[in-house]
């Protein structure tokens, strides 16, 4: 499109009379507006990152939520109410709103902001108290606990779609603690309490033998003594 393509019309326009105008200013106009896209490469592109949909995110950016708090050491965060994932889109595909907008539900805004909070039981042991992860996001969310999932309001403004919930999958109810079975592991094979080593091989302080026959080890088990897993063949 060039200039002269614009100028016929601005002619046309200084010799018709008003009742006629109107199509020569819708003309006029879309002329104006091609010439402004072609004009601006960047708005053009700008435009087009405006449609696109909204990249995918990784599972490690979705998240999963908690159906119920994993620990008496945690509260508040039962229905995903502990979720703090990025997933901003509804199960029917809609954007969420931001929760600290007004447009277009109010109620989004109104809701008020709280803190995780974590206080401490002892000196290696914390308790976390759950807020309602809300700000100036529109991440989904469970504020209240109103819902089973997380959920938000959307930019669509028929009240038959104003709140959601999101697509989001559910945590494993016991998630593995691995320390944890690490450390289970290390107290199940010491055999610092029943003594398996001295037992079995003789005292290495000593060059007298000092090993017990199992037969012993095991009537000594008999008599109340914890079973001493050395003797023991491992699977």
């Amino acid at each position: 499109l060039a200039q002269d393509q614009l100028l016929p019309l601005v002619n046309a326009a200084n010799s018709t009379p008003a009742a006629a105008m109107a199509p020569i200013y819708q003309a006029a106009l879309g002329v104006v507006a091609a010439l402004a896209l072609e004009a601006s490469p960047a708005s053009a592109t700008l435009l087009r990152i405006s449609r696109a949909p909204p990249a995918e995110l990784s599972s490690f950016d979705m998240g999963c939520f908690m159906e119920a708090d994993p620990s008496p050491l945690e509260q508040g965060g039962a229905k995903g109410r502990s979720y703090r994932g990025l997933v901003s889109t509804t199960v029917s595909g809609r954007t969420c709103q931001k929760w600290s907008a007004s447009h277009p539900w109010k109620e989004a805004s109104a809701m008020e902001p709280s803190t995780d909070a974590k206080s401490k039981v002892d000196e290696e042991t914390e308790m976390m108290d759950w807020g309602n992860g809300l700000g100036n996001h529109n991440y989904c969310r469970n504020p209240d606990s109103s819902m089973g999932l997380p959920w938000c309001f959307t930019m669509d403004p028929n009240e038959g779609h104003k709140k959601e919930m999101c697509e989001i999958p559910k945590c494993p109810p016991h998630p593995r603690d691995f320390p944890e079975e690490a450390n289970d592991l290390k107290n199940e094979v010491e055999a610092t309490d029943c003594e398996c080593a001295d037992q079995l091989y003789g005292s290495t302080v000593t060059t007298k033998d000092t090993a017990v026959p199992l037969s012993l080890v095991d009537k000594k088990q008999q008599k109340g003594k914890k079973p001493c897993n050395c003797g023991r063949s491992r699977r």
